[in-house]
């Protein structure tokens, strides 16, 4: 799978971040005549109840500012760890860490510029077992998810990594073939098997892979449209010869 940057976070407000520095300026300016008053009145009267007081503060000044730092670098390690977990939900399936419909429309908008301006469409490819929620009432949910997990390990090991394979939902696969054409597509598709095989442990079943297949026409505008016509296709006859002027072969 191509690893891509994902989409930039939001800059933070410049006028909220000069407001945090110039308070924290004001304290260390208002921190520092304290402790040059009283390192002045010690010099003076070099008594060792002043000595005593002028350590305190000191101690007290450097205690602050350690809690003060610390706060802050805590506090910036939890907002980004808690960032990092919203990112990565925005962006990953939680089935197999697979980039999830949010990267897949993400990598479209990226890719629909450049092959506009290359004229270099690029193939989505919709791999799905649609009979699974039959099969999940039939046999369980162990046995149907056997099922898609086989899906994803053949898909896993089919796909370039230059190309990237995403989870839709369910038991439905999107793969994103770049800089490649609806005849080559077949290549890839051809090597999908028509159906994954899955053994209770007594008999073994047969489960169709269905397939859809969509070349981006170098005209639409928006991602979800391009998503949203892969998804109307209609499947392909997995074992006929698909034709190249017909994408329901």
């Amino acid at each position: 799978m191509k690893r891509n940057e994902l989409e930039p976070a939001a800059p933070e407000q410049p006028g909220k971040d000069m407001r945090k520095h110039a308070l924290r300026f004001a304290l260390l300016i208002g921190w520092g005549v304290v402790l040059t008053l009283q390192v002045a009145g010690t010099l003076r009267n070099p008594s060792v109840s002043n000595v005593v007081v002028a350590a305190a503060f000191f101690c007290l000044f450097a205690i602050v500012n350690v809690n003060l730092f610390l706060m802050g670098w805590l506090g910036h390690r939890s907002w980004r760890r808690v960032s990092n977990k919203l990112h990565g939900a925005a962006y990953l399936s939680e089935f197999h860490n697979l980039p999830n419909r949010n990267y897949v429309l993400a990598e479209l908008r990226r890719e629909m510029p450049r092959a506009r301006a290359h004229s270099a469409p690029f193939v989505l490819i919709q791999l799905s077992l649609e009979t699974i929620e039959d099969v999940r009432e039939r046999r369980g949910d162990d046995f149907a998810d056997r099922g898609v997990n086989a899906l994803v390990e053949v898909l896993k090991r089919l796909t370039r990594s230059s190309d990237f394979l995403a989870h839709l939902g369910g038991a439905r696969f999107c793969v994103v073939l770049v800089e490649c054409t609806l005849e080559q597509s077949y290549i890839y598709l051809k090597r999908v098997p028509g159906t994954i095989s899955v053994s209770d442990g007594h008999q073994m079943l047969d489960l169709a892979v269905t397939a859809r297949v969509h070349q981006y026409d170098l005209e639409s505008l928006y991602a979800t449209d391009v998503l949203r016509d892969l998804e109307e296709m209609k499947p392909l006859r997995r074992r006929e010869q698909p034709r190249m002027d017909s994408l329901a072969a």
